[in-house]
This record gives structure tokens, C-alpha cells and sequence, in this order.
């Protein structure tokens, strides 16, 4: 069912005029270890999942990463923002 939220999403990626497509996914957490290790497993969960770059907030509170997908279909992505609700510690998917 949590896959009906990204209705919106899936209309917007629908354009996409070729596949497979690159696209940039964005989460911020909390820098704690819970969310590293959360982080570990979930890049684990999708193999063309590249790591662009890890940047810390001024006070070190959050911890955010930016990943390029290579995604072969609008599926894909959604279960890449499916599966980014499962990390802890997490505060914003983008």
C-alpha cells in the first residue's frame, strides 16, 4: 500500500524519455550509527546504487547522502523511496 503515496512520482517519471535512467536520490538523518548502518543495509538492497557525496550539518546532528540510480524502470525508483522509509533515524527523503 505505501507505494500508493508515490502515485504523483511514478506520473512525473512516466516522461522519462529513455530507460534505463540516472537518477539522484537524496536522504538526511540523524549522524548516529543507527542511520550509517541503516545506510549499509540499504545500499546493500540495490546493487547500482552509487554514492555521489556525504556531507555533515554544521553541528553534526544530521548526516546527509546524495546516491545516483541507475534505474532500469519507473519501479525501480519508487522502491528506492519505499525502502528509504525504512531507515532509521531517518528525517527527510529527497
Amino acid at each position: 500500500m505505501r507505494h500508493l503515496k508515490y502515485e504523483s512520482l511514478r506520473r512525473q517519471l512516466q516522461v522519462v524519455p529513455y530507460w534505463p535512467h540516472r537518477y539522484t536520490h537524496k536522504v538526511i538523518g540523524l549522524n548516529e550509527e543507527s542511520f550509517r548502518t541503516s545506510l549499509r543495509e540499504f545500499e546493500e538492497q540495490f546493487p547500482s546504487l552509487r554514492i555521489v557525496s556525504q556531507n555533515e550539518s554544521r553541528n553534526s546532528k544530521y548526516l546527509a547522502c546524495t546516491y545516483e540510480f541507475e534505474a532500469k524502470h519507473v519501479d525501480e525508483i519508487i522502491s528506492l523511496w519505499v525502502a528509504s522509509e525504512d531507515l532509521k533515524d531517518c528525517v527527510r527523503v529527497m
